[in-house]
């Protein structure tokens, strides 16, 4: 394989905040509108799982964000390159450990996937699988390259042929959002793609691929002609990061906490003035105001090929971004995607004020807002008059 160039014309797109970049689209949700559901019962769920089967969806798959998967120092990779069922199980350790720790703040756990499938589920009726995909959980460019490549991989493999719905929370929905330009790139694109990551998982001692799922993705993306599926894209709380090709994904919306702050654009993020501010959630979700581009941790010392392929992943998928300019965007108080559309939604005040913990971020992954968000999706998707795009797009 040639060596990896620099090339202008392989740049993917991702959020500039530049003075003229196009604005998205945006609807604000008040309180009134955003109720939770504090004694989730299967009835209450009828109508939403109905919509849901009547536009055929048959897979849900839940993606989690940043420091939420088993490998968030990269270590279990650098172990699952000479050990994969050794670092399997390290990784359903650690991801057990952490599920224990923070339950569903900010997380997608066993058992929310569970209840979840138990809720829009009745005997005699088509099932709708629900189930969690689990990637490192880095909080860098090769972290969400090398999750994107294994959802590929496992969107290939899952049986049936109803639509699949995606819920990504946080980062994990710039992990979707990278693998949907990289599935709708040139063939010179996903070429220049794949070089700029071969030290990534090409082994320069043993001259081998040792991360299988990078093989995987290679055939399908470059060499196969594996049917796509229909796939619609909703995420929580996602930091503006990376672009999304709207050919691949027609169908995408999006959740944001939001509280409009006195004397400021109601519509726009405000820098937390205080540690009592970021503790209430006072402006609403300050991760996903706050996770822009400028962010990343640099791959850990377990790493050190990585950290020569998160240089050349940062000029592909996020050229013109320099940390010097991070307060400046941040003083922006951009909340709403350059696509799909924008849900600005004021969630209500809970018993366990669900809607404060991670700072904002945790309120999307609780049970209490399941039903709103379906409701939500499926008034936006699933409902002829306001559907947003006609199809699902194919990965």
């Amino acid at each position: 394989m040639p060596r990896y160039a620099a090339n202008v014309d392989f740049r993917f797109a991702h959020h500039t905040f530049a003075s003229d970049e196009l604005q998205g689209k945006f609807i604000r949700i008040p309180p009134g509108e955003a109720v939770p559901l504090l004694d989730l019962q299967s009835g209450q769920f009828r109508s939403v799982a109905k919509l849901l089967r009547a536009a055929g969806v048959r897979n849900i798959l839940l993606l989690h964000g940043t420091f939420a998967g088993g490998d968030i120092t990269g270590f279990v990779r650098e172990v699952k390159r000479f050990s994969p069922v050794r670092a399997s199980r390290i990784n359903e350790l650690s991801k057990a450990w952490f599920d224990e720790l923070a339950g569903d703040v900010g997380n997608y756990t066993d058992g929310f996937a569970s209840q979840f499938h138990e809720l829009i589920n009745s005997p005699g009726l088509p099932i709708i699988n629900v189930e969690r995909f689990g990637w490192s959980g880095e909080n860098h460019h090769v972290g969400r390259a090398d999750g994107a490549v294994a959802l590929l991989r496992k969107i290939h493999s899952m049986e049936g042929n109803g639509r699949l719905l995606v819920l990504a929370h946080s980062h994990g929905g710039n992990l979707i959002a990278m693998l949907s330009q990289i599935v709708g790139a040139s063939q010179s694109q996903k070429e220049a793609f794949f070089r700029a990551t071969r030290l990534h998982y090409h082994s320069p001692l043993r001259s081998k691929v040792d991360l299988q799922d990078w093989s995987h993705a290679r055939e399908i993306l470059l060499d196969g002609d594996a049917p796509g599926r229909e796939i619609d894209i909703v995420t929580f709380g996602a930091p503006l990061r990376y672009r999304w090709n709207d050919l691949v994904v027609p169908r995408l919306l999006h959740f944001a906490q939001h509280r409009a702050t006195k004397r400021h654009d109601p519509v726009k993020a405000v820098i937390p003035k205080s540690v009592g501010d970021v503790l209430t959630a006072a402006g609403g979700d300050y991760i996903q105001h706050l996770g822009i581009g400028g962010t990343d941790f640099t791959p850990s010392v377990f790493a050190w090929r990585d950290m020569v392929v998160e240089r050349r992943l940062h000029w592909l998928f996020e050229a013109t971004v320099r940390r010097r300019d991070l307060f400046l965007k941040l003083k922006q108080g951009r909340r709403t995607s350059c696509d799909g559309l924008t849900l600005l939604v004021d969630y209500a005040e809970t018993p366990g004020r669900e809607n404060q913990k991670l700072f904002g971020h945790g309120v999307y992954t609780s049970p209490l807002w399941l039903r709103f968000h379906l409701e939500t999706i499926c008034k936006y998707f699933y409902l002829p008059a306001n559907g947003l795009g006609s199809a699902g797009g194919e990965l």
